[in-house]
This record gives structure tokens, C-alpha cells and sequence, in this order.
């Protein structure tokens, strides 16, 4: 089988090297695909120079998460691959995670998405941001088996976090890719919510492990304004998953927007004196309300079957 493994960069160059030797070391052959959106420091080099064997492309720009996996979803699908396991830039396999997740997807068609279990920031502790999020919530009976040894070989979640996603390449024909409307934060949910709506089946395969380093690239300190702004862009990515699920009235869309986005972070400044938070949703609020009808077009696109947003 041909397996592409994607990785978007972004000032990777502190972890890149891991990754890549990681799927080096794979006990389950790949092709490793990296897409740099315009790294400044020298990811791209270190890609270039120690892993000739990876397919880079480097973009002008750095267009954000979705676009640069949909970038590499589409070389891949352009390679006729069987699979294209999506991996973020610090996060690396086990010898044998991709064989794991392989070898699953291959006895059991009926599923579309694997994961393997995300750890962090070694393999002896679960990712607590992952067992929050998605696990508690979506795959209690693991959990409950993980207590009790009785961890069986699969579960069916609703979806997990896309540090590491080992998708068979003919659901993105059906779901598409990750929507451009989204830059940073909430387009794994997004796409979730359409694997949902087109019954696209995704397990949890927990014998298969990854470390996902959760690592950021130093950042320069940052004014009130862009500290401001960047709170928006994640507040913005929640109403605006909100606003594109594939079911509900737009009145429900609006009613909720305007709680969500208006009403709770203002009662929040009132209790908590939060009011960089409050300026942060209602900021995003009104990106959101200028955007109403490219929104709604998307989830108009999103909700019938298609390769949207991918070069095919």
C-alpha cells in the first residue's frame, strides 16, 4: 500500500528533524510530504539537506494550517496514495504506529479514520489536552478499559485532534479538505463535524502511539493590540465552527452566535472583570457577521459530498 505522511512547517526547525527521522525509522514504509509555509528560520534547509528523501514544497506564504495540509492532500491523491496520515511538525511515531494504524485500516474498511493515542511529552503520559478534550468527552469506555487493563483494539470516536490523523485517501472525496475560511485553531473540528455528517466512521486504535510535543515557536512579545487580536482568531475559529455545522436553522446560527459571542463574554466582564476576553469575542463576533455569507456558502458546499478546497 502507499502511505503519504504530511507535514505542515512553520519555524519548524526545533523538531522537524524528529518527525522526519521517526518516519525514517517506520517499520510500515511512507512517503514523508512537507509543506513550509515560508518558514523564517531554516526548516526548509534542514528538510532539503537531511531528508532528501522527503517531497518538499515551499510555499510563498504561509497560508495557514488547512491550506498547507490541503496542499499535501492533494500531491498525495495526485500519487494515487492509499493513505495520507496527517502529522504535525512536533510530533513523531513509533517504529511502528503507521504499520498499527496500516494494518487496522486494511482488516476493517468500514472505517475511514484512524488515530493512534496522542501522548505528551513522552510516551509514559497521555496528552492532557487531548484526554480533555476529546477523549473524556468522546471515548469514555477507553478510558474506563485504560483503569481497569482491559484496553480492547479499537474504539469509535467522534474525532480527535489532527496532530495525527491516518485517513483513507478516497474520504477526502468525499468530505474534502480543510476549509480556507479557518487560518489557525478549529479547522480539525470543522472538518470533523462534515466526517460526522457523512458517516464517515473514525476510530481510535490505542496500541498505535505518538508523542505530540505540543511546542510553540518563540514568539516576540506582543502590544495589548496583537495580544487582543490574537485572542479573537481563536474566539473567531469557535463561532465560526458553530456557524458551519451542516445541521440547524440560521435563526438557531444567529441566536447562538450572539450568546456565544456577545452576551456571555459580556457577562463574564461584569463578573470577572475579563475585558480583554470580552474585547476579544466581540472583535470576532463582528469578523464573523462580515463574513455571514461566504459562511453560509461554505456550509452550503461543505454539506453535499465533494473534494472541496482540494487541487484535483
Amino acid at each position: 500500500m502507499k502511505i503519504y505522511v504530511v507535514i505542515v512547517t512553520y519555524n519548524g526547525a526545533p523538531w522537524i528533524r524528529q518527525a522526519l527521522a521517526s518516519l525514517r525509522a517506520s517499520t510500515m514504509p511512507c512517503t514523508s510530504v512537507v509543506i513550509d509555509n515560508a518558514s523564517l528560520d531554516d526548516t526548509a534547509e534542514i528538510v532539503r539537506r537531511e531528508f532528501p528523501e522527503t517531497i518538499l514544497v515551499t510555499q510563498a506564504d504561509n497560508t495557514g494550517f488547512g491550506i498547507g495540509n490541503n496542499v499535501g492532500i492533494s500531491l498525495a491523491i495526485a500519487q494515487k496514495a492509499d493513505y495520507i496520515f496527517l502529522l504535525n511538525q512536533d510530533a513523531f511515531v513509533t517504529p511502528n504506529a503507521i504499520a498499527q494504524l496500516a494494518t487496522f485500516m486494511d482488516a476493517n474498511p468500514d472505517y475511514m479514520i484512524a488515530t493512534p493515542l496522542h501522548c505528551s511529552p513522552d510516551l509514559h503520559t497521555l496528552d492532557p489536552n487531548t484526554q480533555k478534550s476529546y477523549l473524556q468527552r468522546y471515548a469514555p469506555s477507553y478510558l474506563s478499559d485504560a483503569c481497569l487493563g482491559l484496553v480492547k483494539s479499537h474504539y469509535d470516536i467522534r474525532g480527535i485532534n489532527a496532530a495525527a490523523w491516518f485517513v483513507r485517501t478516497s474520504t477526502f472525496f468525499t468530505v474534502g479538505g480543510f476549509d480556507p475560511l479557518f487560518f489557525m485553531y478549529g479547522e480539525d473540528d470543522d472538518l470533523i463535524n462534515r466526517f460526522e455528517h457523512m458517516g464517515q466512521r473514525f476510530a481510535l486504535v490505542p496500541t498505535s502511539q505518538i508523542v505530540h510535543l505540543r511546542a510553540r515557536s518563540p514568539r516576540p512579545k506582543s502590544g495589548l493590540a496583537t495580544q487582543i487580536w490574537n485572542l479573537s482568531e481563536r474566539a473567531r475559529s469557535d463561532l465560526l465552527i458553530d456557524m458551519k455545522l451542516p445541521l440547524g436553522s440560521t435563526f438557531g446560527k444567529f441566536t447562538r452566535l450572539l450568546s456565544s459571542g456577545i452576551i456571555h463574554p459580556l457577562g463574564r466582564l461584569i463578573v470577572d472583570h475579563d475585558w480583554r476576553s470580552a474585547c476579544a469575542y466581540v472583535l470576532a463576533t463582528v469578523r464573523v457577521l462580515a463574513q455571514t455569507r461566504k459562511i453560509f456558502s461554505s456550509a452550503r458546499q461543505c454539506g453535499n459530498k465533494g473534494p472541496h478546497y482540494l487541487d484535483i
